[in-house]
């Protein structure tokens, strides 16, 4: 018997060794130390954006990516889930320049006060912060944005020629692509096709009146007043005209099995609408990849906030390995094509 534990104990004591050991090498990708860093604040209307600016050592003038966030009240790494990320580029040799949200972390303003064409002057204005930068050729920044992004750049590249814009998991439609994630929200709980079609026709019916037309947050008292402005503000966005416009190379990238966004419509629809399609202008549909392009068959949630607890311990514990297969070597692979001039 007292073997027989004290093997036990060494088989638990090995398991939880190699466990440390796993999560300890997969938390290098986490690590942004070897790099160059710095930080970078400018200004749009009364907010003061502040953020870093990470650049790969013994690289001269790099390509440089200008994160433009998706939803919600995100700081310039998303709370850590952007490192391995930003590693991965700066490990290719490509810069990386994110920023706290207005009214997160140490940016002043208010985030829920904007709307996409805020949001598009910010990018401009960030854009404009970076490229004037000793060490940085203003030819080789360009944007990397991801989900709400899709409303954002578009504007953006219809506005001036960027070097570069990457659009991961791109919304193109707000009011089909709510109605898209409500979608996939009844079906995981059982609902019938029926069902399900009568619920999303009565809720789009219903968010047309109260986002189109009344604008009255007390019809919504679930929502914060501010998030509700946030979202009557947005409501009708659709990106389909501002796509036929886009300047410059262009790569949108969705995860197949994406959870958020309808990713194989609003694909077609940047496929259509970028003709002729080219080594610079490319549109890109990833298997086994979810919304953020990691691994959907590990991390296909709609939030991360519905993440069981072991899964937060297995992202810290695989790392940039925790992305779908070559997702992000398409990316960096690309910047670095279209910008080696």
């Amino acid at each position: 018997m007292k073997k027989l534990f004290i093997f036990a104990a060494a088989i638990i004591v090995a398991f939880s060794a190699a466990s440390v050991f796993w999560v300890v090498w997969g938390l290098s990708d986490f690590d942004l130390s070897e790099h160059r860093q710095r930080e970078l604040t400018f200004t749009v209307n009364d907010a003061v954006l502040s953020g870093t600016l990470i650049t790969p050592k013994d690289v001269i003038a790099p390509p440089i990516a200008i994160i433009v966030h998706g939803d919600g009240a995100q700081d310039r790494f998303s709370n850590g889930g952007y490192l391995p990320l930003i590693g991965t580029l700066a490990d290719a040799g490509i810069g990386v320049f994110s920023w706290d949200k207005a009214g997160v972390g140490t940016s002043t303003g208010n985030w829920l006060n904007q709307t996409m064409d805020d949001r598009a002057d910010e990018a401009l204005t960030a854009l404009q912060a970076v490229s004037t930068l000793d060490g940085i050729k203003g030819n080789r920044v360009g944007f990397l944005g991801f989900s709400q992004a899709g409303w954002v750049l578009p504007r953006v590249a219809s506005a001036i020629v960027p070097s570069f814009t990457v659009i991961v998991g791109g919304a193109v439609s707000w009011r089909e692509q709510g109605s898209y994630f409500n979608r996939v929200e009844l079906t995981s709980q059982g609902f019938s096709a029926d069902m399900i079609e009568q619920r999303l026709a009565e809720r789009m019916r219903d968010n047309d009146i109260v986002f189109g037309v009344s604008m009255d947050p007390s019809l919504r008292s679930e929502m914060e007043v501010e998030r509700f402005r946030f979202v009557a503000g947005a409501y009708w966005e659709d990106s389909t005209e501002l796509i036929l416009n886009m300047n410059g190379p262009v790569f949108a990238i969705w995860g197949e099995d994406d959870l958020n966004v309808d990713a194989r419509k609003d694909s077609a629809i940047f496929r259509e609408q970028l003709m002729p399609l080219s080594d610079v202008r490319q549109v890109v549909l990833v298997k086994n990849a979810t919304h953020g392009l990691l691994r959907a068959d590990l991390f296909n949630y709609q939030l991360t906030s519905q993440w069981p607890w072991y899964l937060r311990y297995i992202y810290l514990g695989v790392g940039r390995k925790a992305f779908a297969e070559h997702s992000l070597d398409q990316i960096t692979d690309w910047i670095l094509t279209v910008t080696e001039n």
